[in-house]
């Protein structure tokens, strides 16, 4: 991105939200693996042992964004 450009400017000044995202996913990530229970949209709590591909895959989409949040803080950092 040009360093003079809209987008650029919106993420600098909202980077510390990005920090706060990426570690409330990960976080949501890590207690839902550890307990076997996570929230998914319009279903509610998914247990690991009942559906355990929809319990994965929900994990898998938290890390992924909360790991997409943390390096779009990092990248807006400078």
């Amino acid at each position: 991105m040009d360093k003079g450009s809209y987008w650029r400017g919106y993420l600098m000044a909202r980077h510390h939200l990005d920090l706060v995202f990426g570690v409330v996913l990960v976080a949501v990530a890590l207690i839902s693996a550890l307990t076997g229970r996570c929230f998914v949209m319009y279903r509610g709590i998914v247990s690991r042992a009942e559906e355990p591909k929809t319990f994965w895959q929900t994990i898998a989409l938290n890390c992924l964004l909360g790991l997409f949040f943390l390096g779009l803080y990092l990248y807006t950092l400078n």
